[in-house]
């Protein structure tokens, strides 16, 4: 199934093999495999030492390399895929883009790579996506890390703060729609596609190899628009600004997803970086919101990582690395006890 494996039937960790998984609406969906073996030249695989990834709005699997390389550095194979509309992904036919369809992407992935009951990791929408298709079929995932997964959150379980709507907390889906309305579309090489994220926020504080892996492993398609400025041969965004956007305003038609997460019943971290702006006072929603979620689901936790932004799992990987595999490992070993 999976293309560009080694004469030892395993690629090198950080030398994926790709699969396309064909999902509902007729995506097929780009999964690619660190580390995996396959069943026949290794065996069974054993999905307690295996990792689905699920990446945020706008990215795709590829910029979990670096912290995909901690994983597999500790025995885990790990299988990073490209939503819908993302990366090397295809788009739905009917132009669905609901979240409840990024849920079905991950599903489609488990089920057609035999990876049921194996572990998670998503960020933002994608931890989204990995734990309401947990709570649609529970067992799905042995356990599942999300960093700032993002749910509209109702107020009774938000009591601090101001969650209707137009408040000010609220504020920051129409603020990630305008960013994502003005992002460049089309740059005259890969090149200058990384030159320029490495000198502008927030793409700079990323962590050099999820920025490199970003721009050069799925984040760009070639332009066939040869209007670039005049230059031949120009690339564009992989995932279209009006696919990104789609996906900000679906979240709005998300509202009763938080009501499912008392259904997920494995092992959950809900991780978040720093609950302010850096004006020390203007909250930060899909941090603030990370308790009620933890407390949501039927065995959750939180675990902080004060200096990083909603981009922490490329801002520092190899941190955020060590903490998923501790957090699995105890789940592992929880699980080898029932």
């Amino acid at each position: 199934m999976f293309a560009g494996t080694s004469a030892r039937g395993a690629p090198h960790a950080m030398t994926p093999a790709d699969a396309d998984v064909r999902g509902t609406d007729g995506v097929m969906i780009r999964v690619r495999a660190y580390d995996a073996r396959t069943e026949s030249s290794q065996g069974a695989r054993d999905a307690s030492r295996c990792v689905v990834l699920a990446h945020a709005n706008g990215f795709h699997g590829s910029v979990f390399a670096p912290l995909i390389a901690g994983l597999c550095a500790r025995g885990y194979a790990c299988y990073a895929l490209d939503f819908r509309g993302h990366g090397r992904s295809t788009s739905p036919v009917n132009g669905r883009l609901e979240w409840s369809a990024l849920g079905e992407d991950c599903a489609a992935v488990v089920t057609a790579l035999g990876l049921h009951g194996c572990h998670a990791f998503g960020h933002s929408c994608g931890g989204h996506a990995l734990l309401m298709a947990e709570a649609r079929r529970p067992g799905m995932f042995r356990s599942i890390y999300a960093f700032e997964p993002i749910f509209i959150v109702p107020q009774n379980a938000l009591e601090a703060y101001d969650v209707s709507p137009g408040s000010p907390l609220m504020a920051s889906t129409e603020y990630l729609v305008k960013s994502a309305t003005r992002r460049r579309a089309r740059f005259a090489s890969l090149a200058e596609a990384l030159s320029t994220y490495r000198s502008k926020p927030p793409m700079n504080a990323l962590d050099s190899r999820a920025l490199e892996a970003y721009v050069n492993d799925g984040g760009f398609v070639s332009d066939d628009d040869n209007d670039n400025k005049g230059a031949q041969g120009g690339v564009k965004l992989a995932c279209s600004v009006d696919t990104e956007v789609s996906i900000y305003r679906a979240g709005e038609g998300a509202a009763d997803a938080f009501a499912s997460l008392p259904r997920v019943a494995c092992p959950v971290v809900i991780a978040k970086g720093t609950s302010f702006a850096p004006d020390g006072t203007s909250p930060i929603y899909s941090a603030v919101i990370a308790p009620a979620l933890a407390a949501a689901v039927q065995r959750g936790k939180v675990v902080e990582f004060p200096n990083l932004s909603h981009f922490g799992p490329m801002e520092r990987p190899d941190d955020v690395a060590e903490s998923v595999v501790d957090f699995i490992s105890t789940a592992r070993a929880a699980h080898s006890k029932l």
